[in-house]
This record gives C-alpha cells, sequence and structure tokens, in this order.
C-alpha cells in the first residue's frame, strides 16, 4: 500500500537484473570476436586484391608468381572406382584459403 517493494520482490527483480546483465557481457564479448574476425577477414582480402593487382594478366606462370598467390596445394590419392581416372586437388590461396572450383560449385 505504501508502494515500497516486497523483499521477495526486490530479491526477484535483482536476480533477474543480474542475470540479464551477465548476459549482455557475454553477448558484448562474442560479437567482439566476430568483429575482430571480421576485420582480419577483410585485412587478409585487400592483401590477397593488392597481389592480383600487381598480376592482372599473366603470360606465363613463374615461382614468384606462384609464391605470392599459393600457400599450398594438396594433391589427393586418385580414385580410380569409377572406370576413370579422378584426382582430387585443393589448392590454399594465401590470405584467403581454399576455393571450390568443382564442376558442382562451377555450375
Amino acid at each position: 500500500m505504501t508502494g515500497k517493494l516486497t523483499d521477495e520482490r526486490f530479491a526477484k527483480l535483482s536476480a533477474a537484473y543480474e542475470a540479464e546483465q551477465a548476459e549482455l557481457k557475454q553477448s558484448v564479448e562474442s560479437l567482439n570476436a566476430i568483429v575482430e574476425a571480421s576485420e582480419a577477414q577483410a585485412v587478409n582480402i585487400k592483401s590477397f586484391l593488392k597481389i592480383v593487382k600487381k598480376y592482372t594478366e599473366p603470360t606465363e606462370l613463374t615461382p614468384q608468381l606462384l609464391h605470392e598467390f599459393v600457400d599450398k596445394i594438396v594433391v589427393h590419392e586418385a580414385d580410380k572406382s569409377s572406370g576413370h581416372r579422378i584426382q582430387r586437388i585443393d589448392v590454399h590461396y594465401n590470405f584467403i584459403g581454399e576455393i571450390d572450383f568443382s564442376p558442382e560449385y562451377c555450375g
């Protein structure tokens, strides 16, 4: 009647407030990690594009060109189960990683 909160009601509201604060802190940390990862990816893309601009129309594959663009090449074991030799090769580019050029992907 006096407009005051009971101790029980205050405890419930306080607990809910504390839980919300903890959830918001965790959310902020998670979102900061996402922002940092996005910024790092943007830097990697800019670095890759800088290399691409240097070699817009290469006439030959030189060791320098290969080293600047390619991080690693993974050659998988040949598959002959279909009667044809099929061999998967993964090219991992510097700064951006692997790009899938499989027939399903290229359409």
